[in-house]
């Protein structure tokens, strides 16, 4: 953990959780992958996590749902407050996470005060952004949650409406950024998933839901001109002309960077992706908001050529846990992140899929040999709050 000598919080182990770290990153038994999560990153995700924590309570403070000594439950919280059903799924979150933590104990559905104090949100909002600057935009985003808690609540705003206002959109600009290190982390395993799957001659990718190009900018510049061809894909305007300007610079010159407005939920050869035509379809931090996931992974596995690969880079539930993620207290206030097809086998939630979701909704749709770089399930086993990996899947040699 030598990153640590460049880090003002002085050696390792002067970290309270340095021992899991130093566990968790000997639970990684690639060596390229391991490179990815130095103690930078595990230090700075865990104090976004206690940053969560310190939102979660601080909103549920702002609309009067502290629990008390007798106890509450979400649905005694939903009809004392006079809260919309729709908002019940962020309020379960919150309840939820808190509970995970201890500053909540919870049993029979209801929630009382637990024993862990409640980190202090300032103070560890200057934590994060001293230890990790880019990161430091996330701080932001959390406030505009507690500061617009009781409007969402009273159902008088969407999460979409209050987190994807024009005024907001510089903050997005800066979270999904290489320069935010909670961010990038998927970027960088998802360009190194990639780079293992190049054949003889180049790759040709096409990324689907690029936003604001950070995925595509890693990939180019880690793969340089192994990329033949690099199709960077997007819905949203004010998102694509980033990306399309940040896919562009970062290509090496033999690369050809295409550029188009897909919307993956409806059919992409109408769109203009020929069926069999890419060695690779790659999404970061996209797929899992897909209404309809098993149409969507269709979508891709036609756009393959033979042999080629699925791979999706993002937050992953380890499959034996059920827990709250902490990035999902921010995704859960969005309507397109809640309001999904589930499936009992492939999609039992909304939000992030475990590794034998993923699985099964692959093999479901004529993809097999499913891998998950680094492996979250084994990891998980020694470090619970591990969420991050590459799911890659593979199309038949021959159809």
């Amino acid at each position: 953990m030598s990153e640590l000598a460049e880090n003002a919080y002085g050696q390792p182990e002067e970290h309270p959780k340095a021992a899991e770290f130093a566990k968790l990153r000997a639970a990684i038994a690639d060596e390229r992958v391991r490179a990815h999560f130095p103690f930078r990153f595990l230090a700075a995700n865990e104090t976004f996590a206690r940053l969560v924590d310190a939102t979660a309570h601080r909103i549920l403070s702002a609309i009067g749902a502290l629990p008390t000594a007798d106890g509450i439950s979400v649905q005694q919280a939903k009809q004392q407050l006079s809260i919309p059903w729709r908002r019940t799924i962020p309020l379960h979150f919150l309840y939820q996470k808190l509970s995970d933590s201890g500053i909540f104990a919870g049993e029979g559905g209801r929630y009382v005060p637990g024993t862990v104090a409640v980190p202090a949100f300032d103070d560890v909002a200057a934590e994060l952004a001293a230890r990790e600057p880019g990161a430091a935009v996330a701080v932001e985003i959390l406030r505009t949650l507690i500061d617009e808690a009781k409007t969402f609540f009273a159902g008088e705003a969407t999460g979409d409406e209050i987190l994807f206002a024009p005024a907001q959109l510089p903050l997005w600009l800066k979270y999904f950024s290489n320069d935010n290190l909670l961010y990038s982390i998927n970027n960088k395993v998802g360009a190194e998933a990639l780079s293992r799957l190049v054949p003889a001659g180049g790759i040709e990718i096409l990324e689907i839901g690029g936003g604001c190009g950070s995925g595509a900018e890693e990939v180019l510049r880690t793969l340089g001109s192994d990329v033949k061809r690099y199709r960077f894909t997007e819905v949203a305007e004010t998102f694509a002309r980033h990306g399309e300007k940040a896919a562009a610079a970062a290509a090496s010159p033999t690369t050809t960077v295409e550029s188009a407005r897909i919307d993956m939920t409806l059919p992409w050869e109408g769109q203009g992706v020929e069926p069999g035509t890419f060695d690779a379809v790659y999404a970061v931090n996209c797929f899992h908001v897909a209404p309809d996931l098993d149409f969507v992974v269709a979508e891709a596995a036609k756009a393959l050529k033979p042999g080629g690969a699925v791979v999706v880079s993002e937050c992953v539930r380890p499959t034996k846990l059920s827990r709250p993620i902490h990035a999902e207290i921010i995704f859960d206030f969005l309507d397109s992140f809640t309001d999904v097809i589930t499936d009992p086998v492939k999609r039992p939630t909304h939000g992030f899929l475990t590794p034998a979701a993923w699985r099964a909704t692959f093999e479901a749709a004529g993809l097999g040999d499913v891998t998950v770089l680094p492996d979250v399930d084994a990891i998980a086993e020694e470090y619970p709050d591990f969420v991050v990996g590459a799911v890659v899947a593979r199309a038949k040699t021959a159809r």
